[in-house]
């Protein structure tokens, strides 16, 4: 895992506002936390409840924004990942199962 994202999942646990880069948390309240990279909004964490986390691309499949998304799901689940192959990306989730990543997932 890159320094950035050590920092970047160091404020999620925080639950403080931090910025590096192109990187950036955004705490919305004590249980809702968004990350954005780019300006352009890659994953919501919901910790209250369910622990419900929202990935999303953008239509920006490039290296960064999947090292930054497997960072996140490192740190929420543990297991899950991004995986791209023959051009298209993929998350396995939590249970093993395989899905599409077309544009937002839900773990």
């Amino acid at each position: 895992m890159r320094k950035i994202e050590r920092e970047m999942i160091q404020a999620i646990l925080d639950r403080r506002g931090w910025h590096k880069s192109n990187t950036m948390v955004k705490v919305h309240s004590p249980h809702h936390v968004e990350v954005l990279l780019h300006g352009n909004s890659i994953a919501s964490y919901y910790s209250d409840g369910a622990g419900v986390l929202e990935l999303r691309h953008c239509g920006w499949t490039t290296p960064t924004t999947k090292s930054r998304l497997n960072a996140i799901l490192q740190f929420v689940t543990g297991s899950a990942r991004v995986f791209q192959k023959d051009y298209d990306w993929f998350v396995t989730l939590p249970s093993g199962e395989t899905v599409p990543f077309i544009d937002e997932v839900l773990v």
